[in-house]
């Protein structure tokens, strides 16, 4: 039996994994998971349940939830392992402190006396996860807010032997990067898990089942559904203004995030969105499937977090927009989503003459790895020679008047009218007024490459448990907004993946009797799961 590699991508709102022969290169098979095993609904929510309520118990949950990812794949020789994600994902499985990632500035780290951490591409035993004979490899990032993920982004994208070009990995946190010349100016939106299908009332991954797309026909607009090899069927075709739906060939058990960027151009396209109306009633595509006001201004949120990031790094980068005429598109979001309605939207930067659609660089990176560790050296020397100006969004003047102006247009009906006025003091009048359609170069049809034999979705979520005296009324779980809290033979049980953590906390707000402790959780019965990895 040939050696065995196991390629991961941890990210924000779910982690993929592929199992690969070592000799050939072969992919044997791929299995992902629909949410991420932290709490909470970003990687800023991911970032405070840690530094709250312990470091070690979230990569407890990241290592649980990796190792049955990798058993469910069930290899015969494993001999390595390779990680991707981002800083915070990737110190979270390792086992090292996040903190130097919280604050904004070397100033505020050292004013607060962090320790700054070594985030150099780097080998660690596989005991940690219950594999002591495979070694796992961890990519470097490039400073400590441009993690391993960015840098995949841009080198498996074609990013950085192109110029006056950007590049985005459309998920939960949205990296993206601006290239001019030899300068490289890079960003993380915190768009939130719309773009992923998350915290959409019929909300799903990019797996099998899961609304895709929506395409205009004479008969209305025609749902596409990925199948059982990613690939996109027929589904059933829905009237907008009339609010019908024609259920004929694939039924639909969700819709992902390119689904849902779908739908808001086609409300848009309909006169169902506009200065003066908002839809009300949900879309009903099926009985069980639907697609509601919430739902659009949550869409709203993370469109108007990337839009508003991609023209920040424009005008810090002082460079005429006009210029910008490639993007690079990465990630499963990037890769479903039609270019023209990403670019209506406000996904695109608006000049783009070409939109390359390039699939998970993410896992992409972590493969290269598995089948060519010594690849290691040179992420390491790549990362000493990289330029970035790095931007952190939260301590942007420029980010938080422009998100304002979008979470107005989004969510509170304020007209676009106003928006373009507020443009005319950064100098780029007519900026959202450009809707020439990109050309579209899609180099995969799917944002995993090569899946191998087979594709799974797997539903796994560790549990916490805990237990104190009260009542037992169930006020706590009644309240629970995402169901991920249970009451069985007096203690109680929460599905992390399901849990939005810090974010939300309704569970101890709610009790009555001032009892609940969110903070007494410890995860339950970890497989292979304690001490913290050591490097070699």
């Amino acid at each position: 039996m040939p050696a065995q590699g196991v390629a991961i991508d941890i990210g924000t709102s779910g982690i993929r994994a592929q199992l690969l022969e070592l000799g050939s290169g072969r992919v044997i098979r791929t299995r992902v998971t629909s949410r991420n095993p932290v709490p909470g609904a970003n990687v800023m929510d991911h970032m405070s349940f840690a530094i709250q309520h312990g470091e070690k118990l979230a990569h407890e949950l990241i290592t649980e939830a990796c190792t049955q990812l990798i058993a469910s794949l069930q290899p015969d020789d494993l001999k390595r392992i390779a990680v991707c994600g981002n800083p915070i994902q990737l110190s979270l499985f390792e086992g090292i402190g996040i903190q130097d990632l919280a604050y904004a500035g070397d100033n505020m780290i050292d004013n607060h006396g962090i320790v700054r951490q070594e985030r150099r591409g780097h080998i660690i035993n596989g005991d940690f996860l219950g594999y002591p004979k495979a070694e796992v490899i961890i990519p470097p990032a490039i400073r400590h807010e441009i993690g391993a993920d960015a840098l995949a982004m841009m080198v498996k994208s074609g990013f950085l032997d192109d110029d006056y070009c950007m590049v985005t990995d459309y998920g939960t946190n949205a990296e993206m990067a601006l290239k001019i010349g030899d300068k490289i100016y890079t960003g993380s939106a915190a768009a939130g898990p719309a773009m992923e299908g998350q915290q959409i009332r019929c909300g799903m991954l990019a797996s099998p089942g899961a609304i895709s797309d929506l395409v205009r026909t004479p008969q209305g607009w025609q749902t596409k559904i990925l199948n059982r090899e990613m690939y996109t069927e027929d589904g059933p075709i829905i009237n907008l203004r009339s609010n019908m739906a024609r259920n004929t060939g694939a039924v639909p058990k969700g819709i992902t995030g390119t689904g849902v960027v779908s739908m808001v151009y086609a409300l848009q396209q309909d006169d169902q969105i506009s200065e003066n109306r908002m839809f009300h009633d949900p879309v009903s595509i099926t009985r069980k499937v639907r697609f509601g006001i919430d739902d659009y201004r949550e869409a709203g949120k993370a469109i108007g977090a990337i839009r508003a990031g991609h023209l920040t790094l424009m005008l810090i980068a002082k460079v005429d927009p006009r210029q910008i005429k490639t993007m690079y598109m990465a990630g499963a979001s990037g890769t479903y989503v039609d270019p023209v309605k990403a670019k209506h939207v406000g996904l695109i930067i608006p000049y783009c003459t070409v939109a390359k659609q390039v699939g998970n660089t993410s896992l992409e990176l972590a493969k290269d790895l598995v089948l060519r560790p010594e690849y290691l050296d040179e992420l390491n020397e790549m990362r000493k020679r990289l330029l970035t100006d790095h931007t952190m969004f939260a301590a942007s003047d420029i980010f938080r008047d422009l998100y304002t102006y979008e979470f107005g247009y989004w969510n509170e009906g304020m007209p676009i009218s106003r928006y373009k006025r507020g443009l005319e003091r950064y100098g780029v009048e007519g900026y959202l007024d450009e809707q020439m359609p990109p050309k579209v170069d899609r180099l995969y049809e799917r944002d995993i490459r090569d899946i191998g034999e087979s594709i799974e979705t797997l539903e796994l979520s560790p549990m916490m448990t805990a237990s104190w005296s009260c009542s037992r009324c169930g006020t706590c779980v009644r309240g629970c907004p995402e169901k991920a809290l249970t009451l069985e033979d007096g203690v109680f049980r929460i599905r992390t993946g399901y849990c939005l953590g810090t974010a939300c906390q309704r569970c101890q707000e709610s009790c009555p009797e001032h009892k609940y402790d969110y903070s007494a959780f410890k995860i339950s019965q970890p497989s292979a799961v304690g001490k913290t990895p050591e490097r070699f």
